[in-house]
């Protein structure tokens, strides 16, 4: 079961529901596979479809992430469906290159006033989706 503090869902909620009708995304921060940042990024698409995070701010987040103060790693991503389920579209599995232990959160924005996160690894060999059971939780 992957374990996302209630902090982390509502600023990606947030982020989602300010970039609607186009797709948001960012980075997941972890420590010992435990999400401890959400970094939202800059859709360089500006699409409703899909997303691809802008090269400056990945080089950014990526520099905040790995070679910041903290011993973080990026451990995945997440980004939002404006009509879809929250489920990876052909197109994220196409993308995917974080590897096979990388978390792949989609956020649904289909019933806007009831979103809905749900979180995925995706083999990028194979392109097999797998849910990982995701429990959004208080902190502390």
């Amino acid at each position: 079961m992957f374990r996302l503090e209630k902090r982390f869902a509502d600023v990606m909620i947030a982020h989602a529901l300010q970039e609607d009708p186009n797709e948001c995304c960012g980075l997941l921060a972890g420590q010992d596979s435990n999400v401890v940042g959400v970094f939202p990024a800059t859709n360089a698409a500006r699409s409703p479809f899909r997303y691809v995070i802008d090269g400056k701010d990945l080089l950014k987040l990526f520099n905040q992430i790995e070679w910041g103060q903290h011993p973080w790693k990026v451990m995945g991503n997440y980004h939002s469906h404006t009509h879809s389920e929250a489920y990876p579209s052909p197109t994220d599995v196409r993308e995917a290159h974080l590897g096979p232990e990388a978390i792949y959160l989609v956020i649904s924005l289909r019933q806007p006033e009831r979103p809905e996160i749900r979180g995925f690894r995706i083999d990028e060999a194979t392109g097999v989706i797998t849910e990982e059971p995701l429990e959004i939780v208080d902190a502390g």
